[in-house]
């Protein structure tokens, strides 16, 4: 904190701002046309191969599209503090006017929804976890051990293909936020200085939290509402 306080000038390289910008709003435009689409996931699938694909390249707009949203606002609002902090009738006070209202333009470009990806996890989680809850509330148990061990294979098979949807798309999503934008954006960084680390994309966060939400309701949630009953 004491050495961005203690930046000499508002901009690090003000003779570079103009063109980091415009490669990082390049680099924006390609990986929201680009950025999900592509996947070759589940190809020796057969039939089942459109399905897969259709899915991990939902999760990876989910993570595309919200990556170019943050990127945005972060960006305009980069701008827009150095621009209140730039003297009157500067030089670099003209350059981050013209780049934060480009910025405000990004902003409101990047406005489409990720297509609810959450909803979409959070409605299928809802399945399991109502039967499990309906199961223990009403004491259900399966009259021959063979029911139960099919059922409970399903389930785990289910958050299996769930978890690898989830980690597939993931992983789409980062390699080509990782070709596209995160060099533009370091550069840009370094380019008005002395503000932090770039924004980073949440596709391992997003990862962890959707299989480990997955596999706890698929897998472990039925797991000990059958113990319970059975005990």
């Amino acid at each position: 904190m004491l050495e961005e306080l203690a930046r000499p000038a508002v901009l690090a390289r003000p003779e570079r701002l103009d063109a980091d910008h415009r490669r990082v709003v390049a680099a924006v435009e390609s990986l929201r046309r680009h950025g999900h689409h592509g996947s070759r996931a589940g190809a020796k699938l057969g039939p089942m191969h459109a399905v897969v694909r259709f899915l991990v390249e939902l999760v990876a707009r989910y993570v595309v599209v919200s990556y170019a949203k943050k990127v945005a606002t972060e960006v305009r609002n980069l701008y827009w503090l150095r621009e209140l902090e730039a003297a009157d009738q500067s030089d670099e006070k003209q350059l981050l006017q013209r780049a934060r209202q480009d910025a405000q333009a990004l902003v409101e470009i990047t406005r489409s929804r990720e297509l609810g990806v959450p909803t979409f996890v959070l409605g299928g989680l809802l399945v399991p976890a109502a039967v499990s809850i309906w199961r223990l509330a009403s004491g259900f148990t399966f009259e021959h051990w063979w029911v139960a061990v099919i059922v409970g294979g399903a389930g785990i098979t289910i958050g299996l293909a769930i978890s690898w949807i989830a980690l597939r798309g993931a992983a789409l999503a980062s390699r080509r936020i990782r070709l596209s934008v995160a060099e533009p954006l370091r550069s840009l960084w370094l380019t008005v200085g002395a503000c932090g680390r770039p924004p980073r994309d949440q596709s391992r966060r997003f990862t962890v939290v959707a299989i480990s939400l997955t596999v706890g309701v698929w897998i472990v949630l039925p797991l000990l509402v059958t113990l319970s009953l059975a005990t």
